[in-house]
């Protein structure tokens, strides 16, 4: 199986006509496994774009908004869509935690140390590594869509790798641990840009900082009036309208 799995993916439908493949993939320097799932319409074929998605702190690669915006960019436009747990979240977890109980946690360990910071990048690129040897991806247009801890982690990711040609940060600054760190990856992203900030974030000048870092000719800078995105149509529009331009120009859809 080309496909770099321990453990066959599980193919399933989701409605209007999408179907889901869970996957396991070994890290080998952690010797550990994640879990994840890729997403694609039963319309599409041939290749098609593929769409990375990081789920923010309180959530897993299944949360409700994830999917949705998913959905969209499935159904309606034909991406490849993929999503992995967060270093705690989702399948990686062993229990239960509510939403406000697992952010505290999670900043605990992000600024405990940087141990979570170069496992993730490496599975985001096994994962990446692993995707693009599906038929169905074009490892020639891949984007890159996390806010909060997505950029978090999203910002190496993204600087590391350099089949990533788009990426969507928003909502994350150098107000926290590992500035030198962030800076020092941003500085190395060229690839467009955008960066969705709530207008009324404490740390906005922390977040406008980083932005101003990333080595992008073409960036744009957003501020939304909700700190929760996806609970606005116009965001979700603009985000759709990133990817689309950036990542559709060769296809018709």
């Amino acid at each position: 199986m080309p496909f770099k799995t321990i453990s066959a993916p599980i193919v399933y439908s989701l409605k209007p006509r999408i179907i889901a493949r869970e996957f396991t993939i070994h890290n080998p320097s952690e010797k550990k496994d994640f879990a994840g799932t890729v997403w694609h319409s039963r319309a599409s074929s041939g290749v098609r774009p593929l769409l990375l998605i990081a789920h923010q702190e309180g959530e897993d690669r299944q949360s409700p908004d994830l999917l949705d915006f998913m959905r969209l960019m499935c159904a309606k436009y034909g991406f490849v869509v993929a999503a992995i747990d967060g270093p705690m979240h989702g399948e990686r977890r062993v229990g239960t935690i509510d939403q406000s109980m697992m952010k505290h946690e999670f900043d605990e360990v992000w600024k405990d140390g940087d141990e979570s910071i170069t496992p993730m990048v490496f599975d985001w690129k096994l994962t990446v590594d692993a995707l693009c040897e599906l038929p169905e991806v074009d490892s020639r247009h891949i984007g890159y869509f996390g806010l909060s801890m997505g950029t978090a982690y999203g910002v190496e990711v993204v600087a590391t790798d350099l089949r990533i040609g788009a990426a969507i940060f928003g909502q994350w600054g150098i107000h926290l641990a590992h500035q030198e760190r962030l800076l020092k990856n941003a500085r190395r992203i060229n690839c467009p840009v955008d960066f969705f900030a709530y207008e009324k974030d404490p740390n906005l000048k922390n977040q406008k900082a980083l932005f101003d870092t990333f080595r992008s000719e073409e960036k744009k800078w957003v501020t939304i009036p909700k700190s929760d995105f996806y609970k606005n149509k116009k965001q979700i529009e603009m985000a759709k309208d990133f990817f689309v331009l950036h990542l559709l120009d060769n296809y018709l859809y």
